[in-house]
Parts: structure tokens; C-alpha cells; sequence
């Protein structure tokens, strides 16, 4: 049966007062995203307290995906929960998963914007049935589709480039754009596609990119 297999950075009691809750938080997506997703291999996890730059400071959460079977996740242990935790690791699940099924690169920002707006409205979903979410997705499900319209004009020029500031779109913002503008927009653009097929994330998170050019 496939499964995440977990890893914990321990040297020197490193996560030990936290190794309880990561492995409950990391079950509880498992069983989630494997199940919806149909994962059929093993996922390695790697987390740690150490890699600050990838965790999130209101929800002392974070994650990379590396490839389909290996994702780097990192926490605050002075923020992070069981809920906050599980959230963020369904999110990169998705990512692993994806990858999995379709090992198309992003490389053009309209790309990688439907590629982490996937992720993120599969997150979304799973977040709504938990009794906690993080800030990153209160934000996400904040800001409204005029907002993210008004986004996509912004950028709507450079959608077929693959030279883009990848920090300032997704991450920082800028004198133009909020933060997290390019996963707004991405969950903004996939909450449109399934509006017009009909069809559930788990239906169509393998999709092709081209597949979602429809909706621009």
C-alpha cells in the first residue's frame, strides 16, 4: 500500500517535542490526498525546523516539491499546528502527485499559475472540512474574483513568458501586485475551469496546461 514515508531531521533532539503532531498532521493528509489524488507510490517527506525560507511566518508552515516522490517541508514549532500543518502538506501532495501523473514543466507563467492554482484549490477544499486553516489560504479565499481579474490584466502580457519574477508574482508582491498574487489568480482561474466543466479538482488535476487555456 502506498504511503508517505517521513522523515525527521533529530540530530540533537531536533523536532522531538513536535514529532507526535507532524506524524498525525502528515496521516491525516496522507489518507486525504492519496485517496482523492489515487497516489499509487511512496512520497518521501522530509521535515525539518531549519529551512526558514520556504515557511510561511503567520502559519509557521512551508514546502517545496522536489519531485513526485520527495517534498521538503519545514515548520516553526512555536506556530505551527496539527491543522496548519496537515493543510500545507495536502498542498504539496497534490504538487507530488501531479507530477506524478503528468511530468510536464511549467515554464511559461500562465503555467506555473495554473500549476500552483491546482495545488492551492485542493488545499482550499480540504481546509473548509478542517477546524483550522492557515493564513496563506484565508487570503486565497479572500480576495475577490474582481480583484483577481483586475490581477490577471496586470500580468496578462507576460502569461506566455518563461522570464518572470517568480518571488514577487507568488510570494512578496509588489507596487503593483498583492501578495500571493499568482496563487490567487491561479485558484481564481481553476475555480472558473471547474465551473465550466463541471468536474472536481480530483478529476482534473493532471490535466494538460493546455487544457485550462480555455478559461482565459
Amino acid at each position: 500500500m502506498s504511503k508517505v514515508n517521513l522523515l525527521l531531521t533529530e540530530a540533537n533532539g531536533n523536532l522531538a517535542s513536535s514529532k507526535e503532531t507532524i506524524e498525525a498532521a502528515v496521516k491525516r493528509a496522507e489518507e486525504y490526498a492519496f485517496l482523492k489524488l489515487k497516489i499509487g507510490w511512496d512520497i518521501d517527506l522530509l521535515v525539518t525546523n531549519r529551512l526558514y525560507d520556504i515557511v510561511i511566518p503567520e502559519d509557521g508552515v512551508g514546502g517545496r516539491t522536489r519531485t513526485s516522490d520527495f517534498i521538503e517541508f519545514a515548520i516553526n514549532e512555536e506556530k505551527a499546528t496539527e491543522c496548519l500543518i496537515s493543510e500545507m502538506v495536502v498542498h504539496e501532495l497534490c504538487h507530488a502527485a501531479r507530477w506524478g501523473k503528468n511530468d510536464e514543466w511549467a515554464g511559461l507563467l500562465f503555467n506555473e499559475i495554473i500549476n500552483e492554482g491546482i495545488a492551492t484549490y485542493f488545499e482550499a477544499e480540504f481546509a473548509k472540512e478542517s477546524r483550522e486553516m492557515t493564513h496563506f489560504i484565508k487570503v486565497v479565499l479572500g480576495r475577490a474574483d474582481e480583484e483577481n481579474e483586475k490581477i490577471l490584466r496586470g500580468i496578462g502580457g507576460r502569461l506566455d513568458s518563461d522570464i518572470y519574477d517568480y518571488g514577487d508574482i507568488f510570494f512578496k508582491g509588489n507596487d503593483i501586485l498583492p501578495r500571493w498574487a499568482g496563487y490567487t489568480v491561479g485558484y481564481y482561474l481553476i475555480k472558473k475551469y471547474l465551473k465550466m466543466t463541471g468536474k472536481k479538482i480530483e478529476e482534473v488535476f493532471a490535466n494538460k496546461y493546455e487544457d485550462f487555456r480555455v478559461v482565459l
